[in-house]
């Protein structure tokens, strides 16, 4: 089973202002997709960086929303040194940190998706896609798909 992994922008997304076309897209797509790991087509990655990011929200509602879309999770993956290492390499090609973090925890994972609504991460994603071990996507790449 192919495994996906949702950043903080996107498990968020559900909670921005659906008035914006995108947004609303955005929200739907993830939604579907979360829809897709509870029937058991994909397995969710939860990371701590989720967690931290997570427990950093000072949004209650929002915070606890993410919280059950995260302990819904299929896949845990733990920080170690590989996870570290990989996530100075993905911050020396120019990724934020928290974003390296993430990606880099994807790819412990062995996610095949890296789902964002960030648009300099999804820019980032596809100039090093030859050298990232996941494929960074926004979310209706991979709702639309019929199998991830």
């Amino acid at each position: 089973m192919d495994r996906v992994y949702l950043d903080m922008c996107s498990l968020k997304r559900p909670f921005d202002d659906q008035r914006q076309p995108r947004v609303r897209e955005e929200a739907t797509a993830v939604a579907a997709i979360i829809v897709r790991a509870e029937i058991g087509e994909i397995a969710l990655v939860r990371s701590p960086a989720h967690l931290v990011e997570n427990d950093a929200n000072p949004r209650e509602d929002r915070r606890v929303a993410a919280s059950l879309w995260i302990d819904g999770a299929a896949v845990d993956v733990p920080l170690d040194a590989e996870v570290e290492n990989r996530a100075r390499q993905l911050d020396a090609l120019g990724f934020q940190p928290l974003d390296a973090l993430h990606v880099a925890f994807a790819e412990r994972a062995g996610a095949r998706w890296f789902v964002t609504c960030d648009d300099g991460l999804l820019r980032l994603g596809g100039r090093f896609s030859h050298t990232l071990r996941t494929l960074v996507v926004a979310p209706a790449a991979l709702a639309s798909r019929s199998q991830a």
